[in-house]
């Protein structure tokens, strides 16, 4: 290879590499859900409960109550019909996306559904105690996590991803994930 053709290919290299990078800094730029995932890790979903868990405790008083893990559930689901995507802030932001089916305001029977199944898995999680901590929040979200994830391998991928959308957009009632 002559001079000439090795610093074209060099420069080639260069202007993809470069690309390349701007294309995925472009993503993330301009998507403040970040990147789409094919595959959503245990660890992700472990360290966005824990991100969220200040931005639901509303009254800061360290316990998440009944009416703030209703109004979460009700606002997540508005949310991600709303976007279309459902955000996971774990170790490094991603997006589920939602189903097309999905992508339509939740109605006032839905808000109420959503409402009232919230308010029941509040009271089982609470166990009588006055509120859920942060380590009972997290337990709650890996429940919900653990629910999907059909293989048991700690990461949800495909249909499982799917599932896990459908909840978290309103569709599905924590236990009862669709085949």
């Amino acid at each position: 290879m002559n001079k000439r053709n090795l610093r074209l290919l060099q420069t080639l290299a260069v202007a993809t590499t470069l690309t390349a990078g701007s294309a995925s800094l472009g993503e993330n730029a301009n998507n403040p859900f970040g990147v789409a995932t094919e595959e959503l890790p245990m660890t992700h979903v472990l360290v966005d409960a824990a991100r969220a868990f200040e931005k639901v405790d509303v009254d800061k008083d360290g316990l998440i109550t009944e009416d703030e893990y209703a109004g979460q559930r009700v606002v997540y689901a508005q949310l991600a019909r709303f976007n279309g995507v459902i955000p996971v802030d774990g170790q490094t932001t991603v997006r589920i996306p939602v189903p097309e089916s999905l992508k339509m305001p939740l109605t006032v029977s839905e808000r109420a559904a959503i409402d009232a199944v919230a308010r029941r898995d509040y009271h089982l999680h609470a166990a009588g105690k006055p509120g859920l901590d942060q380590s009972a929040w997290q337990n709650a979200r890996l429940e919900l996590f653990m629910l999907a994830d059909a293989n048991a391998d700690d990461a949800l991928s495909g249909d499982e991803l799917g599932t896990y959308a459908r909840y978290m957009a309103g569709e599905l009632s924590a236990g009862l994930p669709k085949s």
